[in-house]
């Protein structure tokens, strides 16, 4: 990894020379073989995919289906097991809404809301149970998981990596243990698959959810995993053009999956846009890009813990570093880090149960990525070191 020379590739760096970004957990910045992959796309094949009987439409479905090929291909699936949607969010909702369950629900108190709530509102309308996993050094506690999830739970709905520790979760061991006891897995990959290898055969989930934003794509393109017959089962989250192979006044035949899910014209320069994406972190490495995120992770905790009135939460071998501090507010912390060029994100993460569990008001999070330096480290430490000074 040599994050110096990845740094030439993205312009907002050179526009804004002195930025040191580490809200990568928010959403990533985008290189310009990623922009001009976009950029060639509306310039040259723009056309709607589906029915055009034209070159130009054929060019443009061959570039979504290849895009699709090469998502599926990048977390283990199949083509015919990756929906395109437009985030995390959207994947969630899509199953929460269309997926059949009659027992209970489990879900984890470190859950993003994007996680909890699409599952929250169906318990609510349709009368499930729901129990929460209890958080333990930063990660699901598995002792938990195995007293939670029993012969009545029907889904399990967890993060790989949590927005909040930043902690690899043990996900193979939950799915064995949801699995003993016939539930469907739910993951949220949303802050793993930017980061590190992914297959979804080795992890044995049903489902997962991720954003191609967080890992250099565009915004409004994400991706829904679940394996084919599952997907085949439920019935589509929206109707409309593209997803429907038959409609008469009295019938309605939908297409096969994933396209049954993905009503109305698609995010095609998206879908090449995350291509683009894709093909970057491939050409560099994900075991790489894993290593160098938890380096630079661990060089942010060392360096923290040395300041006095600084508490880090995030444990060992975390790719991201959350803090509070006993001088200021994650808010002030943050808002004198930007006054120094450095912008962290603060507050609850989307992640409220979480927080009351920890009996927090929020934290200042850092979350590095491939174009982190040791010197961004260096910025970010003085940058504490001066919140301290303006706070005591």
């Amino acid at each position: 990894m040599k994050p110096e020379k990845i740094k030439e590739d993205y312009p907002i760096f050179r526009k804004r020379e002195n930025l040191v970004y580490l809200d990568n957990a928010a959403t990533s910045q985008k290189p310009r073989q990623v922009l001009e992959r976009i950029s060639e796309f509306y310039s040259e094949n723009n056309a709607n995919i589906g029915r055009g009987l034209y070159n130009l439409a054929n060019d443009a479905n061959i570039s979504y289906r290849e895009a699709r090929a090469k998502t599926a291909d990048f977390i283990g699936a199949n083509p015919s097991e990756t929906v395109f949607v437009r985030n995390t969010t959207e994947a969630e909702n899509l199953l929460a809404h269309s997926l059949d369950i009659d027992g209970e629900i489990v879900l984890s108190k470190m859950a993003h809301h994007s996680e909890q709530l699409p599952w929250r509102r169906k318990a609510e309308k349709e009368d499930l149970k729901i129990s929460y996993l209890e958080t333990e050094n930063g990660k699901i506690s598995l002792e938990d998981a195995r007293k939670k999830i029993d012969e009545n739970t029907s889904l399990v709905a967890v993060s790989h990596i949590s927005n909040v520790f930043g902690a690899e979760n043990p996900v193979e061991k939950i799915t064995e243990i949801a699995h003993e006891n016939d539930a469907l897995v739910v993951l949220d990959g949303a802050q793993s698959v930017p980061h590190m290898p992914v297959d979804v055969e080795e992890l044995g989930v049903d489902f997962l959810c991720f954003s191609g934003h967080k890992m250099l794509g565009p915004t409004g393109i994400g991706v829904l995993y679940g394996r084919k017959e599952l997907l085949e089962k439920m019935d589509p989250y929206q109707v409309g053009g593209g997803m429907i192979r038959k409609v008469t006044e009295k019938e309605i035949e939908y297409e096969q999956v994933p396209e049954k899910f993905e009503a109305g014209t698609p995010n095609v320069a998206g879908a090449v846009g995350l291509e683009a994406a894709i093909d970057y972190l491939e050409n560099i490495g994900m075991n790489e890009i894993y290593s160098h995120s938890q380096e630079i992770a661990a060089s942010i905790i060392e360096k923290l813990e040395k300041v006095e009135g600084v508490n880090v939460l995030s444990p060992e071998g975390a790719n991201l570093v959350s803090f509070t501090t006993e001088f200021a507010h994650p808010h002030d912390v943050a808002e004198v880090l930007n006054q120094n060029g450095v912008a962290v994100r603060a507050g609850h993460h989307c992640a409220q149960p979480q927080m009351e569990e920890l009996d927090i008001n929020g934290t200042a999070r850092v979350s590095p990525y491939i174009y982190n330096t040791r010197k961004d480290v260096e910025k970010l430490v003085e940058a504490v070191k001066e919140v301290r000074k303006v706070f005591q």
